[in-house]
């Protein structure tokens, strides 16, 4: 019996193409990857800085409920509850990256994903002084992320605050003693107060209870001991009750607030400078993308964002106060 010379050089190059067949079929019919990000607060402002992520997220790419899903846990009750929360975490095998919004949040997420290979981006986190980073170009281990310049934008507070108002001499400021973000904060400012001769009238508490007492001494004095306000970088002075007190107080006596938030400035304060929390956001989206396309955190140079300066035209004209041109032509939004 004859044998066709070619067929035992076929057989081979059928086995081929039908395993070349399988391969494709298995990959057409297996599922893309999806990301699973936690996101960790305990500070009930997070809702804009997750906008601007998720916004931001979709646009690079990750669809949410394809591509990607978010477990939002907001544990703003207290700071023990965000501990739990992040201990649950470590507990699951299937998280690719935690998003950590504000400064005490980063520092338990840090924490708790030391060893677990869990990458952590923070989103508008005190750096200075928590330890949080190594430096900002080399933030070092599996961390990296959107920075608040809280020392800087008190000082630029400040300044403002004296440019608006060069009279005003006795600026008050209320702080939480053990927040993040007040110990470098009031170093700066300091510095800064003895260089422009302001002289700081410091209330350090422990809570709203301590705030509010501390307001109600003041109100019942005929000198409220103080010519103006201005607002610090922590829980108490931005959570609703601890702000409604101290614009409400303000208003009583007739001064002006320097104030952060455009929030702020929307409810009486003079000016504010902040930054844009969208923004902030989506700032931390980059950098989460670039984690997942497989770049080590800790080798991510930490973001700084743009300052943003509002300010209530009205109010300085209702305290007869004028607004130099130039800090009107740096305004993002004037309310008149």
């Amino acid at each position: 019996m004859n044998q066709n010379p070619f067929s035992r050089h076929i057989f081979p190059w059928r086995l081929f193409f039908v395993a070349i067949l399988i391969a494709l079929l298995l990959a057409c019919d297996a599922k893309p990857r999806r990301f699973r990000i936690d996101i960790l607060s305990n500070n009930p402002d997070f809702e804009e800085i997750v906008k601007g992520f998720k916004h931001e997220m979709s646009a690079l790419g990750y669809v949410e409920g394809r591509d990607v899903s978010y477990n939002l846990r907001d544990h703003n009750a207290s700071f023990e509850a965000i501990q739990v929360a992040e201990r649950e975490i470590l507990a699951s095998n299937d998280v690719d990256l935690v998003l950590a919004l504000f400064t005490e949040a980063a520092l338990v997420a840090k924490e708790a994903t030391r060893d677990s290979g869990i990458p952590v981006v923070f989103a508008y986190a005190g750096i200075e002084g928590s330890h949080l980073v190594h430096s900002i170009p080399e933030p070092g281990g599996r961390i990296t992320g959107v920075r608040f310049p809280g020392p800087e934008q008190i000082s630029k507070r400040l300044e403002i605050l004296n440019q608006i108002a060069p009279q005003r001499k006795r600026v008050f400021i209320a702080y939480s003693r053990n927040y993040p973000n007040t110990v470098p904060a009031l170093s700066m400012l300091r510095v800064l107060a003895s260089q422009l001769g302001v002289s700081l009238v410091e209330a350090p508490v422990d809570g709203l209870k301590e705030l509010e007492h501390d307001l109600l001494k003041r109100d019942q004095s005929l000198d409220a001991g103080m010519d103006a306000v201005l607002l610090m970088p922590d829980s108490i002075n931005h959570s609703f009750e601890g702000w409604k007190m101290i614009r409400e107080f303000a208003a009583r006596h007739e001064l002006p607030i320097a104030g952060s938030f455009l929030f702020t400035v929307e409810q009486g304060a003079l000016f504010g400078n902040a930054n844009d929390l969208v923004k902030v956001g989506e700032l931390a989206a980059l950098l989460a993308h670039k984690i997942l396309q497989g770049i080590p955190a800790g080798t991510i140079p930490v973001v700084t964002p743009e300052q943003d300066l509002f300010i209530n035209f009205k109010r300085a004209q209702e305290l007869g106060l004028e607004v130099p041109e130039g800090l009107l032509r740096q305004a993002r939004k004037i309310l008149r």
